[in-house]
């Protein structure tokens, strides 16, 4: 009996049960409602967590079995449907499997067969509303595997679950290229045994929202078209349906325009980046798009390509200037940050060059979406341009954000025409949102909110929990943009917010994850930033909204190896207990945790990076002086975590310490403390904010006193501040982060003698994070924070 049908007949004997309630006692009916609930309860629980199923995201409902279903070189698939999606979704089914077990996998007509017995069955019920556009039924038997859907994409879903099932080793053979190198063959082994065993299990799944992505930001750094490919089937294993592609912005142009070819011939390339001397460039041709667009397609992924506009567009002014209300001449932008210089929206040039580019765009790309962008959009050059003053006339508008707003609304009229639907980031509700357009909410949730309960579509990705450009550890993990957001964090997440009400939560269509590349110039550091964080957010989207860490954390687990099998250079998670800095008088006992059963900890207390041959932890560690303690996971596939760093200090407390003033204003940027009255001043013993009583925001401080260096030579000052510090080091200024700027790390160089020397550091905060470390590097001294031993205050400085 499939379990669909065993689901019909349980629904028809409780309908059967009420027509006999008029012929039936009281007891019965009491016995049967007891049954009822006893079986439902046991169908909607979640029993996964109890059971060595792993799989994510987490499936609506599961119910595992008794016994396990043998498959052999003779199993076959099975479809209902030789043709269309089916046949090629089996297909490609077809040759994962046979790349994993060297059997034949030989797809069959289900007309053609007598016996399911050691098969795989797929069937398409279009019939099967129940399933919803993406939901499917699977059932593992003892004697066969059935897989139920009302789509295509329900039934290749079902095959990602059913694909978590099989051995991790399979994830050895996914791609092609990988299979080669670590195949079998070349290891002198057969891929595998004679038969192969899977629990039985029954599972009804379906998605908890419709827009589960990924988004991708290929302006600031390119990525090369096969890992682009590489990373939409991993999507696809998780079962996200979105790649949202950031193809454009001030610092390059992604896409060929064959109308447009100077975009890709200028745009496309910068003279350097950030002042590293090296140009920079890439980009798709309109080829290689369309090969992208099929993979993704096949794979049930929709691409939503962002074409920024009216800002974000230097790249684009770069070639093309006289689309600027000044007519330039621009450069591709070197460095990151709001470009003041955007399309001019007085000038009918512009749209007609706007709507040419969307055209070839929407030629490349069959999804229904199209990104405009419509963040950060400075409105100076607006106000002081002559034909978008005149437009504002013209067009009976109040101000320049009304401007914006019309600008928006006239591109969102075009693709209207064009049968596609308009997607910006949430600003684009300044002056008023056009008619259609769907509001991705990153300044928080509140746009989101405005934007659903005036009757629109929304993607939620706040900063909060969806920018994967955010450390996810300590700040001296792979470089990052600033932020933090670990793992749970993204698990965590929940996109539609409790204020609104049902028919507005509605319009809440999913979330996606959000990678900005301006620190992250690799497929490598990429997938680092991606991974495992993304599994988290796809859980977050396809699973019911309740949420249990320890279980997400122990299915997890197995997906690491998954996830090395198949080369991802994916984040491993650091030991437990090392973290910060410490204070040592006369001994400090540290006690470590590995995060991860079965895992080991390698460490070092000289500052080094830990390796394969570095200590093991076995016991406590006994610290007793000035230690710099570094620590790794590693894991039983042989991956290790990047090293967390802890500092124990032993200092003299009668002459170490800095002094420090104290300030409290509003800066736009680092004010001359000389000319400030400090609110308090005293002694610290570290250079940092955590040892200090401030305000939240709205303040400064300045420490003064001296450092002692023992060799001469080059020393490297590290600044890591949010927002703004400036040190000098006998009065010679060595870093000097004057702005409002978020977390962000800057250096300076400075040759140096033996001897004491004069230490000056100025900080600001003005609202939000609040963060300040130095970090030192030179002859003797492992990069690492400015050692409070080596700190000594100014005697002749009133406390």
């Amino acid at each position: 009996m499939g379990m669909e049908n065993g689901m019909n007949l349980k629904f028809k004997k409780l309908k059967s049960a009420k027509n006999f309630h008029h012929r039936s006692s009281v007891i019965f009916l009491i016995f049967l409602l007891m049954a009822s609930l006893l079986f439902l309860s046991l169908f909607s629980a979640d029993p996964q967590a109890k059971s060595e199923i792993s799989l994510i995201p987490r499936p609506y409902r599961l119910i595992p079995g008794k016994g396990t279903l043998n498959l052999n070189e003779t199993s076959s698939i099975i479809i209902n449907q030789a043709q269309g999606e089916l046949l090629d979704i089996a297909s490609e089914f077809q040759s994962r499997l046979r790349k994993a077990t060297g059997w034949p996998w030989e797809i069959r007509d289900a007309s053609q067969v007598k016996s399911l017995r050691g098969h795989i069955f797929l069937r398409l019920l279009p019939a099967r509303k129940n399933f919803g556009p993406e939901g499917y039924e699977l059932n593992i038997r003892t004697t066969h595997i059935l897989l139920d859907a009302a789509s295509a994409a329900g039934l290749f879903y079902g095959l990602q679950t059913l694909w978590q099932l099989f051995p991790i080793s399979f994830e050895n053979f996914f791609f092609p290229a990988e299979a080669k190198e670590n195949s079998p063959e070349s290891q002198g082994k057969s891929r595998l045994a004679s038969s192969l065993s899977l629990p039985v299990v029954q599972i009804m799944d379906k998605p908890r929202f419709i827009w589960r992505g990924i988004h991708l930001d290929c302006s600031r750094h390119f990525f090369p078209k096969e890992w682009i490919m590489k990373l939409l089937d991993l999507a696809a294993n998780y079962k996200l349906n979105t790649f949202h592609w950031h193809l454009t912005d001030d610092q390059g142009w992604r896409l060929e325009i064959k109308k447009y070819p100077r975009l890709t011939e200028i745009g496309a390339w910068r003279r350097e980046t950030m002042e590293d001397g090296q140009p920079y460039g890439g980009f798709y041709t309109q080829e290689e798009i369309k090969e992208i667009v099929a993979y993704a397609r096949r794979r049930f992924i929709q691409i939503v390509p962002e074409i920024e506009m009216p800002g974000h567009c230097q790249a684009a002014l770069a070639a093309y200037p006289e689309l600027s209300c000044s007519g330039g001449p621009f450069k591709v932008a070197t460095e990151w940050g709001v470009m003041n210089d955007v399309f001019c929206a007085g000038s009918e040039e512009t749209f007609t060059f706007l709507t040419d580019v969307l055209s070839e765009v929407i030629d490349l790309f069959p999804g229904e979406y199209i990104h405009i962008g419509g963040d950060e959009v400075p409105k100076i050059r607006w106000r002081n341009c002559l034909r978008c003053q005149t437009r504002i006339k013209t067009e009976g508008l109040k101000d320049e954000s009304e401007l914006q707003s019309y600008f928006i609304k006239r591109i969102e009229a075009f693709l209207t025409s064009r049968g596609r639907r308009l997607i910006g980031w949430d600003e684009i509700l300044e002056g008023g949102l056009p008619p259609r357009a769907t509001v991705m909410s990153w300044r928080g949730m509140s746009g989101g909110l405005v934007a659903a309960r005036a009757g629109h579509d929304v993607i939620m990705c706040p900063t909060s929990h969806c920018y994967f450009d955010y450390y996810q550890g300590q700040v001296d993990e792979p470089k990052a943009i600033g932020g933090f957001l670990p793992v749970e964090k993204v698990y965590a997440f929940e996109p539609v917010p409790a204020e609104l009400k049902p028919e507005e939560a509605s319009h809440v269509l999913g979330a996606q994850a959000n990678l900005w590349t301006e620190y992250i110039n690799t497929p490598e550091h990429a997938e680092y930033m991606l991974f495992p964080r993304l599994l988290a957010l796809a859980e977050a989207v396809w699973s019911p909204a309740k949420k249990n860490w320890p279980d997400f954390h122990n299915r997890l687990i197995a997906h690491y190896d998954r996830l090395a099998l198949r080369g991802i250079n994916f984040r491993v998670p650091p030991p437990e207990g090392v973290s910060g800095r410490k204070w040592v008088r006369e001994k400090v006992t540290l006690t470590l945790s590995p995060p991860v059963p079965g895992a080991r900890i390698v460490y070092t207390l000289d500052g080094s990076r830990p390796d394969t041959n570095s200590p093991i932890y076995t016991n406590p560690i006994d610290i007793i002086g000035n230690t710099i303690l570094r620590a790794s996971t590693l894991l039983p596939c042989g991956r290790m975590s990047h090293p967390v760093s802890m500092y124990f200090f032993k200092i003299d407390e009668a002459v170490n310490g800095l002094n420090y003033d104290y300030f409290e204003g509003s800066w736009e940027r680092l004010p001359d403390l000389d000319k400030e009255k400090p609110l308090s001043s005293g002694i610290t013993y570290d250079l940092t904010l955590t040892e200090l009583k401030t305000a939240a925001d709205y303040f400064a401080l300045r420490f003064r006193g001296e450092l002692l260096l023992d060799q001469e030579g080059e020393y490297i000052f590290y600044t890591r501040a949010d927002e703004g510090v400036r040190l000098k080091i006998d009065g010679i200024t060595v870093v000097d982060n004057w702005g409002l700027f978020g977390q962000r790390e800057l250096s300076g160089r400075l040759i140096l003698s033996p001897g004491r020397h004069r230490l000056e550091v100025d900080y600001f905060e003005k609202r939000g994070n609040h963060y300040l470390e130095i970090f030192i590097e030179g002859p003797g001294l492992p990069y690492q924070p400015l050692p409070p031993a080596r700190l000594f205050r100014n005697q002749k400085l009133r406390n």
